[in-house]
């Protein structure tokens, strides 16, 4: 019987990238492009534990360097994990044996550089957006959601009743998010932007804001930074760990009583985190209410930032 043919890199790609999440596809296809460049005609089981690590020691030699990158430890680490999933296609499709992507250590995290925007930063992207742009500024401000969240929002999840809405993000999960009176009235404006936003004018908001704004290109502001921003100061305001992961959509993991709390918090008590947060009613927080676990509580005054 002839031996199978082996498939080469550059075949197998397309079949690696199946099944993945938008943003994994964009991310993966760029490191798996990178490494087709040098081996994309070799046949798949002609890759060896050398070719990775000597990958991801390239592509962390090409990584930008920012104020908030390590050294390009993010790009070794995203390479090698394109490369796994990479091996791991061809293991389960029976082309090769085994995945030696997996033998080849990610180098250590680091603690990130990224850190939250101050009310003046804030206010200048701002001014140097478009009307158009400020609604999604503000809409990323206001949820704290992930690009995904606001990449898949439609009109039919918006609840202008409860004031919120409902933020398709990774992994499937689904949250209902809080917004202001003033964004739920942007929200169903016929012709509202935010449904045909897309990946690219995403990036191109972006790329736009750091070329007039120096110190964000210098620390290469993108959509996480709101997020960033936007729950720092829901932690500075509410002073609970377990209420902000709520509100990122995050599970809380530890020991002690927080855990247990951030299990018992749901879209009321994330309501009224924002709330206190922008200093802004919402009709899902009665008057005077506190969420259980919350110590201590005195309102502050807060802006809407």
């Amino acid at each position: 019987m002839p031996k199978r043919r082996v498939p080469t890199v550059r075949e197998v790609i397309p079949m690696a990238l199946l099944g993945l999440a938008e943003r994994t596809v964009e991310l993966y296809t760029h490191y798996l492009e990178l490494f087709a460049s040098k081996h994309g005609d070799d046949a798949l089981d002609k890759i060896t534990y050398t070719h990775i690590v000597e990958f991801s020691l390239w592509a962390q030699s090409l990584a930008v360097t920012r104020s908030t990158s390590v050294n390009g430890a993010s790009a070794a680490e995203h390479a090698i994990s394109a490369a796994r999933r990479l091996l791991d296609t061809g293991v389960r499709n029976g082309f090769i044996g085994m995945n030696v992507a997996k033998s080849v250590n990610k180098p250590a995290r680091q603690e990130s550089r990224r850190r939250p925007l101050d009310e003046a930063h804030i206010a200048q992207m701002y001014m140097v957006v478009t009307d158009e742009e400020t609604g999604i500024l503000r809409f990323l401000q206001e949820t704290a959601c992930r690009r995904e969240g606001m990449l898949n929002l439609t009109p039919q999840r918006v609840n202008r009743k409860n004031q919120t809405v409902l933020l398709h993000e990774k992994g499937s999960k689904v949250r209902e998010q809080p917004v202001s009176s003033m964004m739920i009235d942007w929200l169903t404006e016929p012709g509202c932007p935010i449904y045909k936003w897309t990946p690219r004018k995403n990036d191109g908001l972006w790329s736009r804001i750091q070329r007039d704004l120096d110190w964000a290109a210098e620390m290469g502001v993108t959509t996480h930074w709101m997020r960033h921003t936007t729950l720092s100061k829901v932690e500075r305001v509410t002073r609970s760990m377990g209420l902000t992961a709520a509100f990122a959509g995050h599970k809380l993991s530890g020991i002690g009583a927080t855990p247990t709390y951030a299990g018992r918090y749901g879209v009321k008590e994330v309501c009224w985190a924002f709330s206190v947060t922008f200093g802004v009613p919402h009709p899902l927080v009665p008057d005077g209410y506190v969420p259980i676990g919350i110590d201590y509580w005195e309102p502050q005054s807060t802006n809407a930032a």
